[in-house]
């Protein structure tokens, strides 16, 4: 004897559990709706029906009938989610490898009927993935979890997962990937009401992925949407990376004195949060704008600033940025000889360095070579610094610096693109 709800309860359960829709479940012989009732306890198949649609889940029509015992039940989960709460404890303490044994645990336990526990925890443990630096588990992990059922169901949880697909592929070189998940991001939250931070974080994810692969016209007009998300938005820093992006847009439209004033106010937004990465690539990002386009007492400030934040956080990457900066800083005061000193520290091969600001690294070689007249270097690092925007798919940016090998120097008084570090 088949029982209802109890039947129709475990068959969606298991069926979603597989990722299986139900019309994959209905095949040729059954129809979705009338799947859809089954599920819903509204109709008792028959035996030959139920051994079906135990057939299609792979399973018995025995294991479809069993019951659980709702104390046995409640405790595995009350157990899972204990698990959970470890897993952030080991995340907090920076324990990284504990963390993601802790997560996968939860995942390998977490039954069909647990949905919720076993989402949150591919999600946390994708973000431990990321702090591992193994990018290709990380994008398999958000991949898989853009695909859950749960997360095609709920408009929220698809966004914060493209979004934050579309960050890792921006950051790996994959600009065109990126930009279309965080399209993708923007359309889904276009039907949650305004003010939720769904909403602006897809906007930055897609103005940042649109400003670094050159459509600086959608950039403009993406930066006078996502000014108007702002207002809302609470403390902290999904209000900074909003006016950090709003400033990238701001900038490349021909308001550097906007540009920097937004990303003075970002910076401020960061101050008591516990983000140093994201403190640290927006000090960075004030700093070379500054240097591109502020006020000499700004600038000299910003710098000074950034050589001693260098000089707490002794990393590769870190001794590379500082290096840039100082380059760029010797270039604004006509320095060649400084210039060319500095650049020589500048080091390609840090392994943290992205494939964008490599080639932002390899710009301001060029710089450097060309003002220290040394043309033949210069021309080298101009060519690699184009050809590693092209692969990444900035190719706006790669323009810029075939146009700036060719023509000797930068043109025109207007915005310098290379010194727009988005967030």
């Amino acid at each position: 004897m088949i029982e209802q709800p109890a039947f129709g309860k475990r068959v969606r359960e298991v069926r979603r559990a597989q990722g299986l829709s139900q019309g994959d479940l209905a095949g040729d012989d059954l129809s979705p709706s009338y799947v859809s009732l089954v599920e819903n306890g509204r109709r008792i198949p028959s035996a030959k029906i139920a051994r079906s649609i135990a057939e299609r889940l792979g399973t018995t029509v025995e294991a479809l009938s069993a019951t659980e015992d709702v104390g046995d039940r409640l405790a595995q989960r009350l157990g899972l989610v204990g698990q959970l709460v470890a897993a952030r404890a080991s995340a907090l303490a920076g324990d990284w490898p504990a963390a993601r044994r802790q997560l996968e645990s939860v995942v390998e336990q977490a039954g069909a009927d647990q949905d919720e526990v076993r989402w949150e925890a591919h999600w946390e443990l994708a973000t431990v993935l990321g702090r591992l630096d193994e990018p290709e588990r990380h994008e398999a992990a958000l991949r898989r979890l853009l695909d859950d059922p749960l997360t095609r169901s709920a408009p929220v949880l698809q966004a914060r997962v493209a979004v934050e697909l579309s960050q890792l592929l921006r950051c790996a070189g994959r600009l065109s990937d990126g930009v279309r998940l965080a399209e993708e991001a923007v359309r889904v939250t276009g039907e949650l009401e305004s003010g939720r931070p769904e909403r602006a974080q897809a906007k930055v994810a897609l103005l940042s992925a649109s400003v670094d692969s050159g459509e600086w016209n959608r950039a403009e007009q993406l930066g006078a949407e996502l000014s108007e998300e702002i207002a809302p938005l609470p403390a902290g820093e999904l209000r900074a990376s909003a006016l950090w992006a709003v400033a990238g847009a701001r900038y490349l439209g021909g308001h550097a004195d906007r540009a920097l004033e937004l990303l003075a106010e970002a910076e401020r937004q960061l101050a008591a949060t516990d983000g140093v990465r994201l403190r640290l690539r927006l000090a960075r990002a004030r700093t070379l704008l500054a240097l591109a386009a502020g006020p000499d007492d700004e600038a000299d400030a910003l710098m000074t600033r950034a050589r001693q934040a260098a000089a707490l956080i002794d990393s590769p990457s870190g001794g590379t940025w500082l290096a840039l900066l100082e380059t760029a800083a010797a270039l604004r005061h006509d320095d060649a000889l400084a210039a060319a000193g500095h650049a020589a520290s500048i080091d390609l091969g840090a392994g943290e360095l992205p494939p964008l600001d490599r080639a932002r690294c390899l710009l301001h070689l060029a710089r450097a070579h060309r003002a220290d007249r040394s043309e033949e270097a210069a021309e080298a690092d101009f060519k690699q610094a184009a050809e590693g925007y092209e692969q990444a798919g900035a190719f706006r940016l790669a323009l810029e610096s075939w146009r700036e090998l060719s023509a000797g120097g930068r043109t025109g008084e207007g915005p310098d693109p290379h010194a727009v570090l988005m967030p």
